[in-house]
């Protein structure tokens, strides 16, 4: 565990003032039972005529869990895997998908499938054994499942929600996914959560949704806004978001800081595109304690890593068994992969409790603890 001194990172902050006053598109669109509101310059979400009496709220990244959505074994692998997943993909779970193109994860191997789901359903019985709520994804249908099929053939991922939604306070924002093949996913958790909103103080949003373009010849998908939750990262009234390429981009960034407000500042953090999202190469089980991957970070650590202590991951395992990937149960638990040895005695030394479970079946598809879950309630 090293100390941080020297981390100056030249990261882009957008507090709304500095954007030129132009109107975003602005429509309410209802959907699977509550609203999903694109918000114009004054980013003022629309009022309901009844404001339901459960709460969602989160602030911090490491605020104590009490309420969460996780994801489930739903994956249906698309014919041809976009130019950019072979950039930060683990290697193993490349290979068994280029071997099982267009195939459904179960009918592809059912032992794999089980697995799976032991190892996600082993992670829902911990945190249910401490008292968190847990919401399991409803699966996508086939007619969701057909949306954008014209030109995108059919595809879903559902282990990881933490991408297709984003809570910041009680604002409970649908985000708009780099890969057409995975923005499918929104429609699972509208179900999923349809009634757990609508009786909620939830301020709810949608970013615009994306050009429905073909991939282009530097493996982008058009102009976005791109804004995925794996990227956001919540401290308080700072917010960081990730720039690999990948997923998030600066006109996500840009979206996110105007609906937001004066209130926030939002800051974008250039990263390789040998990651997918932020939380790939970073966590912040509490303040003053980071999980690193420093390799992943172009222009050195951010500036609020100054003075923390840190513990470092090498880039391989940050890539291939997604080791910076955690889930915070409070500002002294975490939930790691069972494995990295090395990472659980440094949070220890730190004077965190570090449970361990097995869940290298399900990183193997680029994504881990954070992002198979996303939290409705932090208490901070």
């Amino acid at each position: 565990m090293s100390n941080a001194t020297n981390n100056n990172t030249m990261s882009n902050t957008y507090p709304r003032r500095d954007f030129c006053k132009k109107t975003v598109i602005a429509a309410a669109v209802t959907a699977s039972g509550y609203n999903f509101v694109n918000s114009g310059i004054k980013a003022h979400a629309a009022t309901p005529s009844k404001v339901g009496t459960n709460k969602v709220s989160v602030h911090y990244e490491w605020g104590t869990l009490k309420e969460v959505v996780c994801g489930i074994p739903n994956f249906r692998i698309p014919i041809e895997l976009p130019d950019a997943v072979y950039k930060y993909a683990p290697s193993e779970g490349l290979k068994f998908l280029e071997a099982n193109l267009g195939k459904n994860l179960k009918e592809a191997d059912p032992g794999v499938h089980k697995i799976i789901s032991d190892q996600m359903d082993g992670a829902v019985k911990i945190l249910e054994e401490r008292g968190i709520k847990v919401h399991r994804l409803k699966e996508v249908t086939d007619d969701e499942n057909a949306y954008l099929s014209r030109i995108f053939p059919p595809s879903v991922v559902q282990f990881f929600p933490r991408d297709p939604m984003l809570v910041i306070g009680n604002k409970f924002i649908e985000t708009e996914l780099f890969f057409p093949l995975r923005r499918r996913e929104r429609f699972g958790v509208r179900r999923t959560l349809a009634k757990r909103l609508a009786d909620s103080d939830a301020q709810i949003v949608s970013v615009p949704l994306a050009d429905p373009v073909q991939e282009q010849q530097d493996g982008s998908w058009g102009a976005g806004p791109f804004l995925e939750g794996g990227d956001v990262f919540l401290l308080g009234k700072d917010i960081y978001v990730g720039n690999t390429g990948n997923a998030s981009n600066t006109a996500g960034v840009q979206w996110l800081a105007q609906y937001l407000g004066d209130s926030y500042n939002v800051h974008e953090i250039k990263l390789s595109n040998k990651f997918l999202h932020l939380d790939c190469c970073l966590a912040t089980p509490r303040h003053g304690l980071a999980i690193v991957c420093r390799e992943a970070f172009i222009d050195g650590l951010p500036e609020f890593l100054n003075g923390w202590d840190l513990i470092d991951v090498p880039m391989k395992d940050a890539k291939e068994k997604l080791a910076c990937n955690g889930l915070v149960l409070d500002k002294k638990t975490i939930l790691i992969a069972s494995g990295l040895d090395y990472l659980a005695k440094g949070l220890r030394e730190a004077g965190q409790v570090v449970i361990e479970t097995p869940f290298d079946a399900v990183y193997q598809y680029a994504g881990a603890f954070r992002c198979w879950h996303h939290p409705l309630i932090r208490e901070s």
